[in-house]
């Protein structure tokens, strides 16, 4: 019994070994997170990128972000940041792009990688904020990204970025249903602008009435006696 309990003491401490091992051997940790998590399709966007170093020893010296290459971003422009110097990857398309100020790209950023400066590498238990601005953005439901780390023990760390969704945008959902609610309107319009009004009519008809009327009375002062005349006539005969 004792020698059993001996052999499953050691298989114990021998587990606890390899797992400290593994430990120690792992490669480092991190998190990413993008803001915001969704845009709009044709427009551009400002995205935000929060990584945090969960690596209890090393320190991240590198952060490099892949853009998708199956729906390249004609515009991609990493911003200014403290401690980090950002380099950009450019590859030529097949087919020119329209940017956001109407002209066309004939090369496009694949991939930013943003360099620790000498002392600033990203200690473990950290958090850098990275930022780029990025459009048009393409007609597809979700953008994907990738960031691969580069930490100060050698090691390499792939993370999977959550997907960006796309919305359609306002403009594309303004059309579908102008479509649908512009006709409505029309037929009234027209009937409104066709032929003159009810109101127009009604003046008309006052308009004619007030002629009518004022027609009527020069008339009747045309036709009335004047009686000065016949008086005079009388007084003068009365007279002789």
């Amino acid at each position: 019994m004792e020698h059993k309990q001996r052999w499953a003491v050691r298989a114990v401490i021998a587990g606890a070994g390899v797992l400290a091992l593994a430990g120690i051997a792992a490669p480092a940790a991190a998190d990413v997170v993008v803001t915001p998590t969704e845009a709009v399709q044709g427009d551009g966007a400002d995205l935000t990128l929060r990584i945090t170093n969960e690596s209890r020893t090393a320190s991240v010296t590198a952060i490099d972000l892949r853009l998708p290459a199956d729906t390249p971003i004609a515009e991609v422009y990493p911003l200014s940041v403290d401690d980090w110097a950002p380099a950009m990857t450019n590859e030529k398309v097949d087919k020119p792009l329209a940017s956001l100020h109407g002209y066309q790209i004939t090369e496009v950023t694949t991939a930013i990688t943003w360099i620790a400066m000498p002392d600033r590498a990203l200690p473990p238990g950290k958090t850098t904020e990275l930022y780029l601005s990025i459009g048009p953005l393409p007609a597809v439901d979700r953008l994907a990204f990738a960031v691969v780390l580069t930490n100060s023990d050698g090691t390499r760390t792939n993370l999977t970025v959550p997907a960006l969704a796309l919305k359609p945008g306002e403009g594309t959902a303004h059309a579908a249903g102008h479509g649908e609610a512009e006709p409505q309107p029309q037929p009234v319009a027209q009937a409104e602008t066709g032929g003159p009004s009810y109101l127009l009519w009604s003046l008309v008809a006052l308009l004619g009435i007030g002629v009518v009327c004022i027609v009527s009375v020069v008339l009747q002062n045309r036709r009335k006696p004047v009686p000065a005349p016949e008086e005079e006539s009388k007084e003068m005969v009365s007279a002789s």
